[in-house]
Order: structure tokens, then sequence, then C-alpha cells
């Protein structure tokens, strides 16, 4: 088995060689060398390994990492990542600990990575199932940990027809799942009952309620003022700035107070989020020049751009009602939505689009409980934003029941945890 796979990746690569050579020009040379074994550095005696596909799956970790390090302060820490993004967010989460690309999937390389890295554990997050990495591992003795495992309806439908995984999923020693519907399509696929356990999203687990005294002070160096009614839009693609551009002039024209912050996804797009709001007549102020000094804040008197990396959460505690982007328009089968959770946990009402793939099962459990507002279009988030504008009891009280929402979802990483402790204990 191994032997076919190692030869369909060669065939692969020799297909992809173009695109191989650009990466290696574009991804730097010591990464890319890196995942084909060359210059590992010295081995480990021992280690627990985690993966992460990219930044969200390497963040989703943090809490597990945090929990590693206190109780095996003396057991090194190896977190790999899939995509260059996934690097950097390693990187910088965990400074502190060697960080790899993932390897590519030929055998004799994740044999070397193995060697080099001789772990005691290897944990995967979501659905990073690649054959040999999996396969190899198991053959090697060491037990592999599924976390936060989810597989879509997509997917189950490739795999039931496949039945690749199949094998990949029978060399896990333990699989933690999100939900019990992940947990079936996993036991279509063969999956051990006594293997499968469904412990909840650890998504919840990286949220803080924080105490509400920062955001007080950031939206008064913001120049809101208390009665003002602040919408943040978070995460925002190009469109949904101007959607919600139009949602918060119809929102002006019922409550004077009526304030709005646009912190886009990507901050290069702050210039056409900036034209835009001036061709509807708003005055703009951009994060970076207040910080500055070179800008007053305009508080409700104009709209704030941020063009800045890193501060959503914060200005979140800023916000009476918030949307979050990546969802209103369609973007491709696997993509949609951003973290639902950072506003909820704060008790900020949170409005969302229809494309959120990739935060499936909180929409679900926000809706389930009333605890957030699915928008289809730009017309009903114009019609709900000026609804929740002017109504204060609503706003408060469909943020309540986000806030415990995100609550009650936490306890997935004490729960994964203790499955990893029981492996940890197996194998010194």
């Amino acid at each position: 088995m191994r032997f076919l796979l190692d030869l369909a990746y060669l065939v692969a690569c020799i297909i992809l060689s173009p695109w191989l050579v650009y990466r290696l020009c574009t991804a730097g040379r010591r990464d890319f060398a890196l995942r084909f074994g060359v210059g590992l550095r010295d081995p480990l005696p021992s280690c627990i390994w985690l993966h992460g596909s990219s930044a969200g799956e390497v963040t989703v970790l943090r809490p597990l990492v945090a929990t590693l390090e206190r109780d095996h302060p003396g057991t090194p820490l190896v977190v790999s990542a899939f995509t260059a993004t996934g690097l950097t967010t390693a990187r910088k989460l965990y400074a502190r600990h060697r960080v790899v690309p993932l390897p590519v999937d030929f055998s004799f390389v994740v044999a070397r990575y193995l060697r080099t890295l001789n772990p005691r554990l290897l944990v995967v997050a979501e659905s990073e199932f690649w054959p040999n990495l999996i396969g190899v591992a198991h053959a090697h003795g060491v037990p592999t940990a599924l976390v936060n495992g989810k597989m879509s309806a997509k997917s189950f439908r490739v795999h039931a027809r496949t039945r690749l995984v199949s094998r990949v999923l029978a060399s896990f020693a333990v699989l933690a799942v999100q939900t019990e519907e992940h947990a079936e399509r996993l036991r279509a696929l063969g999956v051990d009952r006594a293997r499968l356990h469904v412990t909840g999203n650890m998504k919840y687990d990286l949220t803080q309620a924080g105490d509400g005294t920062s955001g007080k002070a950031l939206r008064a160096a913001l120049g809101y003022a208390e009665s003002d009614v602040v919408i943040v839009g978070g995460s925002l693609h190009d469109g949904e700035d101007a959607a919600l551009l139009d949602a918060y002039a119809a929102a002006r024209e019922r409550v004077a107070g009526s304030a709005l912050v646009i912190v886009p996804r990507y901050p290069a797009d702050a210039d056409v989020v900036e034209r835009r709001a001036n061709d509807r007549g708003f005055d703009v102020t951009r994060k970076t020049a207040i910080d500055a000094g070179s800008a007053a804040a305009l508080g409700s008197r104009g709209v704030l751009v941020v063009d800045t990396v890193g501060e959503l959460s914060r200005l979140y505690a800023v916000a009476d009602l918030a949307f979050v982007g990546g969802s209103l328009f369609y973007r491709g089968a696997n993509k949609g939505g951003h973290n639902l959770m950072e506003p909820a946990i704060l008790g900020v009402p949170v409005l969302f689009g229809p494309y959120n793939f990739s935060f499936k099962e909180t929409v679900e459990d926000l809706l389930a409980a009333d605890a957030g507002k699915l928008v289809r279009d730009a017309d009903e988030l114009r019609a709900v934003v000026v609804a929740l504008v002017a109504d204060r009891d609503a706003r408060r009280a469909l943020g309540a029941r986000a806030q415990r929402v995100v609550e009650a979802g936490r306890g997935a990483t004490a729960r994964n945890y203790a499955l990893l402790a029981e492996l940890l204990r197996v194998r010194p």
C-alpha cells in the first residue's frame, strides 16, 4: 500500500514540478527542504508532536499546548503546519518550541521525521488524514490521536467512494470529534466506536469574556460616547464593506448616534473601503493615523477603517453590534465565515451571512438558541442592523444568549486532553 502511495506521489511531483520549482523560489529554501526531511536539526530523545493544517487549526491547539506545557514540562513539543500561514502562526504562538513544516507524505520522508523527532504521541487537528503520516507513525508504534475532528458531507461522499481514508482512520488510537454528525460519518467509514469520542469544539476554549474595562477604555479613546451604538464589521471581504456601509447609512437615519468600525480581512483593502465610505458622504479616519497621532478619532461623526493587524478581538469589546464577514457572498465550497465566538463571548449580538462553512456548528448552535442573526443578503443585513440599532433591549438580550452559547460550549480541550493523557500513560 505504501509503495503504491509513494508511486502516486512521485507521479504527482513530476506533473507538478513547475509549481514545485516556483514554491522553492517563493516559500523559502529551508522550509521547502525541510518538507523532504533535509536539514532537520539534531534528534530529540522524545517529544509530543502536534499538527494543524493552517492558521486556524494551529491556533486551536493553543489551550492544549498550554496544558501539555504544564503537565509535561520536561517533554519537548513539536508543532507542524501544512500551509505557509500555518507555519507563520505556529512560529508566533509557539516560539519556545520546535516548529517544522509538515513533511511531504512520502513514507521514507515521514520515517525520517519520526526517527529524528522520536514522538511519544502524534496529535492531528481536525481533518488532516495524510495516509503515510498516520500509517507510518502507526507502524513505528507511535499512537496517533485526532482532536477537534470533523468531516464534511462533501468529504464523506468522496471518502465513501474511494475507501482510502478508511485505512487511515483505522490507524488512529483515538478520534475525538466535534459533533455527533461528524462521528456518524466516521462510523460509516468503519471507525470502531470504542475509539471514537464526541468531545465538542475546541474553538470555544479560545474565547475570553474579559471584564469590560479594556473595552470601555478603548471605546472612549476612539471617541465614542456611552450612548453611541457602535457597529463593528469584522474580517470583511470585498463587497461586504459596501453592504455594511449602506446598512449603516440607513441606521443613522433612525439613530443619529450610530457609529461604524470596519475591519477589512486584509489591511491592503483599506484604501477601497475608505473610498467607498467617502463616496457615500462619510468622513473617514484610519486606525494607523489615530495611533500615530496624525488624526483625531471621529467617534460617531465618521467611519473608522482599521488598517492594522491583530486588533479585531479588542475592537469587538467596543461594539454594541457586530457583523462577522467572509459570510455574505459565496467564495467557494469550502470557504466561508470567520470567528463568531469572539464577539459572542463578549455578549455582543452577532450577525452573519449564509456562507459559514468554516463555522457551521457554531452557526447552528447560535441559531438554535436564537442567539445570532442570519442575514441572507445585503437587504436583510440593512433591515436587521436598523432594527437592532434602534432597539437596545433586543440587542442586549441577543448578546446575552450568544454569550451563554459560547460558555456552554467550552470544555472540549479538557475532554480531549483526558484522552491524550491516557495514551501518554501507556507510552512512557
